[in-house]
């Protein structure tokens, strides 16, 4: 009966090493699942951050638009305080000041919808894994 074991120990060993093999795949597969994981998260980070800075550069350009609508406003006040009869320049400033001013507003708006669109949940936005 030593045959019997011989044959035993070596159907043993050739379904180890499959077990063995069959762990391995899993295992490559779970490693391949995270690292997809991983570059999606990346991208989605990449993506967030590309709407955040969009939206700083426009309440940078809405603040210097509202910087010189100021400015205009001001002077066009200065000019019409000091009885300036011409009055088609100082509407003209004023008017040009106000629409900055819209601009700017309707620039903070779509910054602010930007920003705010990033913390909603929506269907997009991944599950916490289980996997412990």
């Amino acid at each position: 009966m030593p045959s019997e074991r011989a044959d035993e120990g070596s159907g043993g060993a050739d379904g180890r090493e499959h077990e063995a093999d069959e762990r391995e795949a899993a295992l490559d597969s779970r490693e391949k699942a995270v690292k997809a994981k991983e570059s999606a998260h990346e991208g989605r980070e990449q993506e967030t951050q590309a709407i955040l800075d969009a939206a700083d550069e426009r309440d940078e350009l809405a603040e210097e638009r509202d910087a010189v609508a100021d400015e205009r406003d001001k002077a066009a006040s200065l000019h019409s305080f000091l009885r300036d009869d011409d009055y088609g320049p100082v509407h003209k400033a004023r008017l040009s000041a106000g629409m900055d001013r819209s601009d700017s507003k309707g620039d903070r708006t779509s910054a602010a919808d930007d920003r705010s669109k990033l913390t909603q949940d929506g269907p997009e936005q991944s599950e916490p894994d289980d996997e412990g």
